[in-house]
């Protein structure tokens, strides 16, 4: 009997009642209408010449956007450093003599910026470029902008494909769409870009508080008239299916919508820090006190996590996550799970390739997993870990979270084996093989056919599968001493459970083990030149991030060791190419020579 009061659909009933194609093209033109007049709009009022008047920026212009280019110099050699790592250094030497001439006259000690500003209707920019002579500047770049021309107070303009004026103030080149903007230049226009500059390379900070209301509802009604082109019902799916379809795209488009609201600002940078041979991404934004966005950032500072032992970061490959989930999002994501089972029932009833008795198999465990994962996420939490452990000619997979009903997974546990049972080569499960901590273990171990290779390189001539059932929680294990492994990872996050998360979310994939590995079941030249790169150190992608009151954090962060590994294995396998090519024409000449002769 199914769970919930949910019932797999009737195969008739679900057949779907596809509107006819006139209607669909009718409505299809509709919205391109719709969505060619936002367009336009936004065209028209983009391009509307400023009308704000210098004497009332400070009062009517607010911040929506700044972009900030660190010192030339620092910007330059960051890219010259990241070439040289890559095995390309001519790139870098290239981009050196390339830009010579185009920054000459430029100050490459101080900082780039472009500051977008609104008076509520309409847009303008200011950007500030650091010079030391401007002269030599415009003249090079002469032929691309031509003449300036003097348009009074200090103001020029160069009549390049958009027209720009600019002025220059105590060693600042100002430019602008319009001379009114230059009115009131900043003393000190660096300090407008607040520590950008400094923190990286490239950023880019959008207030989005600050957006005119009516650009809100701009962006919001094109999504969502996008979203409503690309909604169409289909074939074999029911009216109730689709409809429910179209509510979770109307939550989607409503949480869009709150985080425009809430909000207040976001900012994008790239950065590299030599002296921690890392290059990094990060991605941050701030949110309104008080709001339902505060509230959440709220919940989650100092997390905890029951499953911090299954974060390895010296495994090749580790996740985890400890997050807390607020109310409304807990309703949200139940109706959006709850259309996730309806979605999944019609597909086995229209799955011609299953007999009845599998049919049934499949929807019960759809069911149990379904309704084990509704109830996981009523509990108000996530709390999981991941390991992906690699040695020489060695796997395991390790996997722990946090259910709301054990049983309820180890049910679901049993269907799936009732759908696998009746293989000739299945070797049976033995439940209640072990149990450690309160957790019953649940093994499926048989031989690794021969003919199966790469299996058997992966995980050995046996294959043994561990599932852990507790009363809260649910592991899964797979490869090499995988049971040791687990029983492993469950001491270490009982030891560390109740201490606080330093992030939410951590994803660390490590490139020596991955390389160690590779090299045990298959050696070859490309694998030994990047291990060699590595000089018999570790170098790691890692995601991670902050949370605060006030906003969050996220980073990607690269060690620069993965750049030098990947581009030594890919110079040998270019090289290894090139040879092979080489000793291609070689014979297949010998082969004309041959031929030439014989006839002759």
């Amino acid at each position: 009997m199914l769970a919930s009061g949910a019932k797999p659909p009737n195969r008739q009933a679900t057949a779907a009642i596809t509107p006819p194609k006139k209607h669909l093209k009718e409505t299809k033109v509709k919205l391109l209408l719709k969505s060619t007049w936002i367009w336009l709009a936004a065209l028209a009022l983009a391009t509307a010449p400023t009308l704000v008047k210098a004497q009332d920026e400070a009062a009517d212009l607010k911040t929506v956007a700044v972009v900030s280019i660190a010192p030339f110099q620092k910007v330059l050699g960051d890219f010259q450093y990241l070439s040289e790592l890559a095995d390309q250094a001519n790139f870098g030497r290239m981009a050196a003599m390339m830009s010579a001439p185009f920054t000459q006259g430029i100050d490459k000690t101080r900082p780039i910026g472009v500051v977008v500003r609104t008076d509520g209707q309409q847009f303008s920019y200011i950007g500030f470029l650091p010079v030391s002579d401007l002269k030599s500047l415009l003249l090079i770049l002469q032929d691309q902008v031509g003449e300036p021309q003097d348009m009074e107070d200090g103001v020029f303009l160069l009549e390049a494909p958009l027209p720009i004026y600019y002025k220059e103030v105590d060693g600042w080149a100002f430019v602008a769409q319009d001379k009114e903007s230059l009115a009131n230049t900043p003393a000190k226009p660096a300090d407008l870009l607040g520590t950008l500059a400094t923190d990286y390379d490239i950023a880019v900070k959008l207030n989005l508080n600050n957006v005119p209301q009516l650009y809100h509802e701009m962006i919001i009604a094109q999504i969502r008239s996008g979203i409503e082109l690309s909604l169409e019902q289909e074939p074999g799916e029911s009216d109730e299916t689709f409809a429910e379809r179209q509510k979770m795209v109307e939550l989607q488009v409503a949480q869009l919508e709150r985080l425009f609201t809430e909000i207040t600002d976001l900012t994008i940078g790239w950065n590299v820090d030599k002296a921690a041979e890392k290059t990094y991404f990060d991605l941050s934004y701030n949110v309104l006190p008080g709001s339902k966005l505060a509230e959440q950032l709220a919940m989650n500072i100092g997390v905890t996590s029951d499953f911090a032992g299954f974060l390895n970061e010296q495994a090749a490959g580790t996740l985890h996550i400890a997050s807390k989930i607020a109310p409304e999002e807990i309703e949200n994501s139940v109706k959006q799970l709850n259309a996730g089972r309806q979605k999944a029932f019609a597909e086995i009833e229209n799955n011609d390739d299953l007999d009845e008795k599998s049919r049934e198999a499949a929807n019960r465990l759809i069911d149990l997993s379904f309704d084990a994962l509704i109830e996981t996420v009523k509990a108000g939490k996530i709390d999981m870990g991941m390991t992906v452990d690699l040695a020489p000619s060695k796997m395991t997979f390790l996997f722990g979270a946090f259910v709301s009903d054990g049983k309820r997974v180890e049910d679901g546990f049993k269907e799936m084996m009732k759908l696998v049972e009746d293989q000739p080569d299945f070797p049976g499960v033995k439940w209640n093989a072990d149990s450690h901590q309160g957790v019953n273990f649940h093994v499926v171990e048989g031989p690794v056919p021969a003919t199966e290779e790469e299996t058997r390189k992966l995980f050995g001539e046996t294959l043994t599968i561990v599932l852990g059932i507790g009363e809260k929680s649910a592991y899964l294990s797979i490869g090499t001493d995988a049971i040791a492994k687990l029983k492993k990872a469950i001491d270490d996050s009982l030891a560390s459970a109740g201490q606080p998360m330093t992030s939410p979310a951590t994803i660390v994939v490590s490139s020596k083990p991955i390389l160690e590995f590779i090299k045990s079941i298959d050696d070859n030249a490309p694998i030994e030149a990047a291990l060699e790169a590595l000089g018999g150190k570790d170098a790691q992608l890692t995601i991670n991030g902050t949370v605060s009151e006030t906003g969050t954090k996220s980073r990607v962060s690269l060690d620069v060791g993965v750049i030098k590994a990947v581009a030594a294995a890919i110079a040998v396998q270019q090289a290894e190419k090139e040879a092979a090519d080489a000793a291609e024409e070689a014979e297949e000449a010998t082969e004309e020579a041959e031929e030439a002769t014989d006839d002759f």
